[in-house]
């Protein structure tokens, strides 16, 4: 179980009835005075934060420190309500009129006043919107883990070779960012979540309070990429890992303090000890027109919650973000926060790889290659609000099938940091070394990102470089990397060199090929040899049947 500890501060919103006013950022000057100090971070971090930063080196600094109390109490005292405390930002958001506005802009410790909020209503979730169909055709895996039709997601991008090996998120904590995660407390495709206790802590920035089950079912249909687990209808791709469930996206506006509440739940899944951030949730144009972003600002230093995303990595948490449904509009590209330097952007592709229109387009405005990874992005097995397990499109679910198998790494090399995580997956993706403005780097493969993290480099040279389940009982996975377009032969040979079994297969140019070989032969318990034949010559790999 989970422990954490979080300082954060909230108070209620107005009460109905009362007039509507607007909401300001306030950036204060400095932290001059504050009574926290960075020689004692457990005043204001979780043990698993220190934990985090400690095992990456990465030092308590400034910028960690709560802002200064004597400020907001002043501030209180003109007559504004405080709704959320920006340590990174060293600034609050309020609400108040403007008279109560005029006198805070006075105060000398003030550097700026940025309206985050105005009373409109929106149609700008774009980014939310779920494409459902009830029909599903998709190939059937069954092994250990009883995928169902929610093999194909995983398996595109070589996940289950990490649940093999015994890598399901245990021990790790993601925090998503969305819209709300409507019965979760209730549906059966998250028992398996429920019963382990892995729903750490929850909090809805958008009301100011800790209830998140009531809201919009965005973040629920997330969540079952991830923590699903019905076997043989669907099984997330991290779902023994533990989380935080923080509301930041109001459904019935589109306003910048939106990118603030983003913001804030970062801050709060740093101080709880995050290792991962998922979001499926983008940001362009608001209500107020005043407050849209232009596609210069995609470099990931002017939209708040794309430095915030920054900000977070550099403590130490893997930050993945969809890039966004806007391939087939007149903005075209990602939006914030996956232009992030830092941040995985992920877009979304078809079963077979090829590029959906619907994704957004790279690359950031500085140039960065966007989006960093894509993965499937239609006819994604999901849960629906009612329970059924059912499908929806969009890179809302691309990226936390990304995040979970990625979290899952992580977990097989717990010693490494954020970036070395970062790169090795990115490095594992087919187009790492031709990246391109719709699929980046392109779809990741953890079985080769595992082989990179235990080795440090990339093969040069075709390879099998993994063989598993080993021991094996009935079928056997050979993942072979080939450097090259080439049809290959594969064998199973016992220990007086008799082949058992043979056949041949297509193997695609620097991607890691993965072919299950079924043990139809009843072949009795021993060694064997498995056999890759190439046009380079051939390879061996030793294996026990039991």
């Amino acid at each position: 179980m989970l422990k954490l500890i979080i300082i954060f501060f909230i108070t209620p919103l107005l009460a109905f009835g009362q007039p509507a006013m607007n909401k300001y950022f306030v950036q204060f000057t400095d932290k001059n005075g504050t009574e926290f100090s960075v020689n004692n971070p457990s005043a204001f971090l979780s043990p698993r934060a220190i934990a985090r930063r400690t095992r990456q080196n990465i030092s308590i600094v400034p910028q960690d420190l709560p802002v200064n109390t004597n400020y907001i109490n002043t501030i209180v005292s003109k007559g504004a309500s405080i709704l959320t405390r920006s340590k990174w930002f060293n600034g609050i958001i309020i609400e108040c009129d403007s008279v109560v506005l005029s006198s805070v802009l006075s105060l000398p410790f003030v550097l700026s006043v940025k309206t985050v909020y105005i009373q409109t209503f929106s149609s700008h979730f774009k980014e939310l919107q779920v494409d459902h169909s009830i029909n599903v055709n998709s190939q059937l895996r069954i092994n250990s883990f009883d995928y169902g039709n929610s093999f194909d997601q995983i398996h595109q991008i070589n996940g289950e070779f990490l649940h093999e090996q015994g890598y399901t998120g245990d021990g790790m904590l993601i925090a998503l960012l969305d819209a709300g995660f409507y019965s979760v407390d209730q549906l059966p495709v998250f028992e398996n979540l429920r019963n382990q206790n892995n729903i750490i802590a929850t909090w809805d920035f958008v009301t100011g309070n800790s209830s998140v089950y009531e809201d919009d079912s965005h973040g629920m249909s997330v969540l079952s990429t991830i923590a699903g687990n019905i076997p043989g209808q669907i099984v997330g791709t991290a779902i023994n890992a533990s989380f935080l469930l923080l509301r930041t996206e109001d459904f019935f506006s589109e306003n910048i303090i939106e990118e603030y509440n983003w913001e804030a739940a970062a801050e709060y899944a740093d101080s709880a000890g995050a290792d991962v951030i998922s979001s499926s949730l983008g940001y362009t144009e608001f209500d107020d027109s005043l407050s849209n972003h232009k596609y210069s600002d995609m470099d990931g230093n002017h939209c708040p919650s794309s430095i915030a995303a920054d900000i977070a990595v550099s403590k130490g948490i893997l930050v993945l973000t969809s890039a966004g449904n806007s391939g087939n509009d007149s903005w075209h590209f990602i939006s914030a926060p996956s232009d992030g330097d830092s941040v995985i952007c992920v877009g979304a592709v078809y079963s077979n790889g090829s590029h959906v229109s619907f994704s957004s387009w790279g690359p950031s405005s500085d140039g960065d290659v966007k989006p960093n990874l894509v993965c499937k992005g239609v006819n994604c097995i999901i849960s629906d609000e009612g329970g059924g397990i059912n499908t929806g499109s969009g890179t809302s679910f691309a990226c936390p099938i990304l995040a979970g198998a990625a979290t899952c790494l992580w977990q097989e090399f717990p010693l490494l940091n954020v970036m070395e995580i970062k790169n090795a997956i990115e490095r594992s993706a087919n187009y790492f070394l031709s990246p391109n403005a719709t699929l980046g780097y392109g779809i990741p493969d953890f079985r080769l990102a595992s082989y990179i993290l235990s080795t440090g480099f990339l093969p040069s040279k075709d390879d099998v470089i993994g063989v598993y389940p080993n021991p094996f009982s009935e079928n056997l996975n050979v993942s072979f990397f080939s450097t090259t377009t080439q049809t290959i032969k594969l064998e199973i040979i016992n220990s007086v060199g008799q082949i058992m079994s043979s056949k041949i297969e297509s193997a695609s140019a620097m991607s890691v090929n993965t072919y299950t070989i079924l043990s139809d032969q009843n072949l009795i318990n021993g060694f064997y040899f498995i056999r890759v034949s190439t046009v380079d010559g051939s390879i061996v790999r030793k294996v026990v049947k039991y």
